[in-house]
């Protein structure tokens, strides 16, 4: 199992292109957003000649309108697996959601299942407020999430009003799971390079449309609390709202996804055992996997899994 580690706009999806072209590769999408069908221009969905080439998995599961999950993430992904591996092909986790990677991995305790009503009164509380409530029922699991991740605090809540178990419950780190043999690899820029990507890359999706995404979905049933929270989506629709405008929205999604991607890129980096691609071009990119897809073709014969010889450019 191929794990390609990284923030967005850092080129994951590149490299994951690379590696099943030379070594027979199916590509699993471990990310929050691409679940959703419509939600195109704001998603960076790979293009309908990538999908063609690569067989792609994790992308359209459910409407706009409708709640995904880790759980369900975990659920669907599990017959996805193992198809691929009885096709005799090398799974190709091309990860932007770290909760995801985690739980796949690692296992996770499942809870109660999302509660839309308490979910909905939680969002419309002050962070801090949240934040106190957590440390006066689980101080352990307070001291793990910290006082700024609203989503996590609010699903901590979540499970302890809703269930026996206290969110620190939850194993943190364990040994991977055995049935499968985990290869990592991280792509890591330099923080100024990675900014100009990601601000290129979402300058590209307003020129794509990204409003007109919006509205669309919006006369068409909505979006449910998980999908209209996405970054971009949440600030373009305080923009069509009243509440922004359309330069600040564009302002906020930039500085959203920066953030975003600091804090992927934390977590990514507590992985253990993972190769780190120190890049500054995507010719770098290139390269790696080339020698990696040598690496990766060496396991799957240990398997009795052979492929093609690789044709260096």
């Amino acid at each position: 199992m191929l794990v390609i580690l990284g923030p967005t706009a850092s080129g994951k999806s590149r490299l994951a292109m690379a590696v099943a072209r030379r070594a027979g590769g199916e590509i699993i999408s471990v990310d929050a957003l691409k679940v959703y069908k419509n939600m195109d221009a704001g998603t960076a969905k790979p293009s309908p000649s990538d999908r063609a080439e690569i067989p792609h998995h994790g992308i359209d599961l459910v409407g706009p309108h409708e709640e995904f999950s880790v759980a369900q993430f975990l659920d669907w992904v599990e017959p996805v697996l193992a198809g691929i591996v009885a096709r005799g092909n090398l799974p190709i986790l091309d990860t932007t959601a770290p909760y995801y990677l985690k739980a796949l991995v690692y296992g996770m305790a499942r809870g109660p299942g999302p509660q839309p009503a308490f979910r909905t009164e939680m969002e419309g509380r002050p962070l801090p407020e949240l934040f106190a409530a957590l440390v006066g029922v689980d101080p352990v699991a307070a001291a793990r999430i910290g006082p700024n991740d609203r989503k996590r605090i609010i699903r901590a809540l979540e499970i302890a009003n809703f269930s026996d178990a206290k969110p620190s419950d939850a194993p943190r780190w364990a040994e991977p799971r055995s049935d499968y043999r985990w290869v990592f690899t991280g792509i890591s820029w330099p923080r100024d390079l990675l900014n100009q990507r990601v601000e290129a890359r979402a300058r590209q999706m307003f020129k794509a449309g990204w409003l007109d995404e919006i509205r669309r979905i919006r006369a068409s049933g909505g979006f449910s609390r998980t999908a209209g929270l996405a970054h971009g989506y949440r600030r373009l629709q305080q923009h069509l709202d009243g509440a922004i405008t359309l330069a600040e929205a564009e302002a906020q999604t930039i500085r959203d996804v920066r953030q975003f991607a600091r804090k992927s890129m934390t977590f990514f980096r507590s992985f253990p055992k993972v190769q780190w691609l120190e890049v500054t071009t995507e010719e770098e990119i290139d390269r790696a996997a080339m020698y990696l897809s040598f690496e990766l073709k060496d396991m799957l014969s240990e398997v009795g899994v052979s492929r093609p010889p690789i044709d260096l450019p």
